[in-house]
């Protein structure tokens, strides 16, 4: 078994496992425009509360994204406001992150913000984050097995998601020997990799191939080809046929670009509302893009929302881009 990260020790399990004990039902919150690590963090986490004997309500701010609905426990993710004793929330830094359901973590009384963005706002009256874990997944591992709570095969498949995906694959600079030994525990423990590899990279609909190649052929280039930029606009949605949950394969494909340093995606959410997605390679730090916009993230991997339109939201980004690109080594 990987042993469990040093942060998912001593006195704060302690302070976990108590408000676990004093809880008869337990919410489990993913943050808006959930990715794997998010959700899959909040499902596992909750089907293994479930077995423990707790009413458990997994909720994310809608809407859901539908390319998520492999994870075990998804069909059980629910609308409502429900009664909860204590909140859990899973892979988000700030508050603004909860959208819909922000009220809900500001009126909660125990909140067990459970992360591993160094950017965090430790908003929770419980604070469990550790910057060096490969994902949040990572460490909702090392809680359940300090817990001595159960990981079944379903519990070991949305961890296994997290993990897998938050390291792109096994791809990222965030890929340690710890991850894949975790990688390796989950399997052992039910997850399969090939089935969560055909789900993550190999299941896009004919519409999302077509906004694909839409923003591909948006493609621009800057310095030389280290900044990379493209878009998704209301109108190629239309035109392709599909919707905004559908874009998260864009970025990837800006970042596979060989002289790519920076790489950065704006979503045009709506008429005022401007989403980007930065990527970036060493020794460049994604969160200087989205830093002055509100947003945060990772070293390598960030995103902000702008209230400005799709026009307005590019002036504003592309030049911070450019001078971290051309400030020195």
């Amino acid at each position: 078994m990987t042993v469990p990260l040093e942060s998912v020790a001593g006195g704060v399990i302690d302070e976990i496992a108590a408000v676990i004990d004093r809880s008869a039902d337990i919410g489990c919150l993913a943050h808006k425009d959930a990715d794997a690590d998010s959700l899959g963090s909040a499902l596992g986490f909750a089907i293994s509360m479930r077995l423990m004997g707790h009413r458990v309500h997994p909720m994310a701010p809608a809407p859901v994204p539908r390319l998520l609905s492999f994870l075990p426990g998804y069909d059980t993710i629910e609308n409502g406001t429900p009664r909860i004793d204590a909140l859990f929330t899973f892979d988000c830094a700030s508050l603004a992150r909860f959208g819909e359901r922000r009220e809900l973590v500001e009126s909660t009384s125990e909140v067990v913000n459970i992360d591993h963005h160094a950017s965090s706002e430790q908003f929770g009256t419980i604070n469990l984050v550790d910057a060096r874990a490969s994902a949040t997944g990572h460490v909702v591992y090392g809680i359940l097995q300090q817990l001595d709570a159960p990981i079944t095969p379903d519990v070991a498949t949305n961890l296994y998601a997290a993990l897998f995906t938050d390291t792109g694959g096994f791809r990222h600079e965030n890929t340690t020997e710890e991850a894949l030994r975790l990688g390796a525990d989950l399997v052992q423990q039910g997850a399969d990799p090939g089935w969560v590899a055909l789900k993550t990279y190999k299941s896009r609909s004919v519409p999302r191939m077509r906004l694909e190649a839409l923003a591909v052929a948006r493609l621009r280039s800057d310095l030389d080809g280290r900044l990379i930029w493209s878009e998704v606009t209301q109108s190629m949605l239309a035109e392709a046929g599909t919707t905004m949950d559908e874009s998260e394969g864009v970025i990837d494909q800006l970042q596979s670009v060989d002289t790519m340093e920076v790489a950065v995606l704006f979503k045009e959410n709506s008429a005022n509302e401007t989403k980007i997605s930065v990527r970036t390679r060493h020794p460049y730090d994604a969160t200087d893009v989205c830093r002055p916009f509100g947003g945060g993230g990772h070293h390598r991997a960030a995103g902000a929302e702008l209230r400005l339109p799709l026009d307005a939201a590019r002036e504003k980004v592309l030049p911070v881009a450019i001078e971290l690109l051309q400030r020195p080594a």
